[in-house]
């Protein structure tokens, strides 16, 4: 073997390894140089990104975002500051008073029973034909047996605005038919209508099987009672037409008038009281519902309140019973901005 050709060879092989060293070191340099410039870049872009945040505090320790506590809010309801009026003090089987705008009750006794609510049914009736937005000017022919009452006869002819009336200043129930037809309202789809509506509302504890109220099965409790007056009070005709004390219809057929008194004896000051701001309610009477009565009164400064009288024992007694428990509720609750 001849020794100095593998001298050269070794040589060699070590100035490629020289070449080679060199190069690497030469890429690892440019690299570093690379990645010292391009953090560079990326430092000031970040600083780009953040610099909207820079104007946030940060709590010391948590590192969290300061925020400010919530500041204490007064307490909105009506407060009780008397002594809770007994259920034995009146006849009603269901009793209820609710704050309008705070939605409170304020009383109650077997809210929630179910029971036949007669001819404040109307009041669903009426907010039904509103929704067909009536031309009040047009007329009509009455319709329904006479039997359902004595305010208008089968035959005669009324505009659409003296059948509302009618039907609820004297709670005429062939004016509630009649009006019901007048707008293309067969009945079976109306009382659909008026279930659909009442579960709009959220009157759970209510269903209806005619527009009148005659039946026994059109049913609700006192709680949803107070749902259907509060809504029903919002309608500006509705209201105008609760706090109508007296009407006069003419038929053209019969050649006379008939007049007609609001069935509620407190709107005509027949019971007295000492509400400042009454704003109307509606009767209801069946042999099996005995008497009811709700409404909604105000004390004259802005607080408001919806009483329903359920299973009152006398004609009278409803309305005694709704303006005692109402003029209580004003006596012995404190309202927060008073």
């Amino acid at each position: 073997m001849n020794f100095l050709e593998i001298e050269n060879f070794k040589d060699k092989s070590n100035t490629w390894r020289g070449v080679v060293a060199v190069f690497l070191i030469l890429v690892a340099i440019g690299s570093v140089i690379y990645r010292t410039n391009s953090f560079s870049s990326e430092r000031e872009m970040l600083n780009k990104v953040l610099q909207p945040l820079q104007n946030i505090k940060i709590g010391g320790g948590g590192g969290d975002v300061i925020v400010e506590p919530p500041r204490p809010v007064k307490p909105s309801l009506p407060e009780l500051t008397g002594t809770m009026k007994s259920a034995e003090d009146f006849t009603a089987h269901s009793i209820i008073v609710k704050d309008v705008k705070t939605g409170m009750v304020m009383y109650r006794k077997n809210e929630y029973d179910k029971w036949p609510i007669a001819s404040i049914t109307k009041l669903m009736s009426a907010l039904i034909l509103l929704e067909k937005n009536p031309d009040w000017t047009t007329s009509t022919v009455v319709v329904g047996a006479d039997s359902l009452d004595t305010h208008v006869y089968a035959g005669d002819t009324y505009t659409l605005e003296d059948l509302w009336l009618a039907g609820l200043v004297g709670s005429s129930n062939k004016a509630i038919l009649s009006l019901a037809n007048a707008l293309d309202w067969p009945e079976e789809a109306f009382v659909e209508r008026m279930n659909q509506k009442a579960l709009e509302l959220g009157m759970t504890e209510t269903y209806f099987t005619d527009p009148t109220g005659l039946d026994s099965t059109d049913v609700a409790s006192a709680s949803d009672v107070a749902i259907l007056i509060n809504e029903a009070m919002k309608q500006d005709k509705i209201k105008q037409t609760l706090l109508t004390k007296e009407i006069s219809l003419y038929s053209e057929e019969r050649g006379k008038s008939h007049h007609i008194w609001n069935t509620d004896w407190l709107l005509l000051g027949w019971v007295p009281h000492t509400f400042v701001d009454f704003r109307g309610g509606k009767t209801g009477y069946i042999t099996l519902s005995d008497y009811n009565f709700t409404m909604q009164v105000g004390d004259g400064n802005v607080h408001t309140v919806n009483v329903v009288i359920l299973g009152a024992k006398t004609h009278e007694g409803r309305f005694t019973e709704a303006r005692d428990i109402a003029e209580w509720v004003f006596a012995n609750y404190k309202w927060p901005d008073t």
